[in-house]
């Protein structure tokens, strides 16, 4: 092989190896890094504002995703009393349902027999523990009366409307109040699901990174070697067709692609009409007279 191929295929190969570099860089790290995420703020911020008086917020991770999204599946189906959200993006998810009080420490075993349980959060609102069920009704019956006397009323002064439309608002704030009472026993939970991330230590990843980068390099060798036999066939393909490509100024060309107006037909020319030619050249001198031209032949004839 000559010094100019070894060359080339040396720079090749450099450039190859530099590449599978690259790309197991890129598939080691680069996708860890990228990991896609889920938005949790809109199921937090619905979790926030319904008022239950016992809630309860838990954390889940787990690294089978796929069994511990079933095992979510059949808590809901067992225990919950109302379901409110029920959000899966990949390998996320966000559930807000209500469940009995006394079966939350139930639910939290069988959690953690799917994955790991992480941070627990109970709360009470304390804004509903002082209501009673009694006192609200009554109040709710008191406000109805009221809105009916006055909406018996054919044309009621302004100070009869505004209260009328503070009745209205009243008998829902009691009615939502009561609703919340009867489901007192119950717990309002919110929980997400995450995937944990597992790790197999500093071996675990060598060896993952030294597959990763033998089979880049293969992969890149293989297309290298298509690349170039692909290109010689194209090439031939061509020249058999008869289509030639554009020659560029004091370059060869490819197989028949040269001898077009360059040295060769330069070569031809000279070796017709060089130094070496014999052919006889008269002079004519025009500033000899006729008589000495006449002289000249005579002479020679005498000769």
């Amino acid at each position: 092989m000559k010094k100019s191929s070894k060359s080339k295929v040396k720079g090749v190969a450099i450039f190859i190896v530099f590449l599978a570099v690259a790309m197991t860089a890129y598939e080691s790290y680069g996708k860890k890094h990228s990991t896609t995420s889920m938005d949790f703020k809109p199921s937090a911020n619905e979790y926030r504002d319904l008022k239950f008086i016992n809630k309860a917020k838990i954390g889940f991770s787990t690294a089978n995703v796929a069994k511990a999204k079933e095992g979510i599946n059949q808590i809901m189906d067992k225990y919950s009393k109302q379901r409110i959200r029920k959000q899966n993006e990949g390998s996320f998810g966000a559930y807000v349902f209500s469940i009995p009080q006394d079966k939350l420490y139930t639910v939290i075993g069988e959690l953690e027999t799917l994955g790991t349980v992480g941070p627990q959060v109970e709360q009470i609102d304390t804004a509903l523990v002082n209501l009673d069920s009694k006192n609200e009704s009554e109040k709710l019956a008191s406000y109805e009366s009221e809105l009916t006397e006055l909406n018996k009323i054919r044309q009621p002064a302004t100070a009869q409307n505004d209260r009328k439309e503070a009745l209205h608002s009243l008998i829902q704030s009691s009615r939502s109040n009561l609703d919340k009472l009867r489901n007192s026993d119950n717990l309002l939970l919110y929980l997400t699901l995450s995937p944990r991330q597992t790790s197999g230590g500093w071996t675990s990843l060598l060896k993952s990174t030294a597959k990763n980068f033998i089979k880049w390099l293969i992969t890149l060798s293989i297309g290298a070697v298509l690349v170039f036999y692909g290109t010689k066939l194209l090439m031939y393909f061509l020249s058999a067709l008869g289509i030639r490509s554009p020659r560029l100024p004091g370059a060869g060309g490819y197989g028949g692609y040269g001898g077009y107006g360059g040295y060769s037909n330069y070569s031809r020319y000279a070796s017709r009409y060089g130094s070496n030619s014999k052919r006889k050249i008269k002079r004519i001198y025009k500033d000899k007279d006729s008589s000495s031209e006449q002289n000249e032949s005579e002479g020679t004839e005498n000769k």
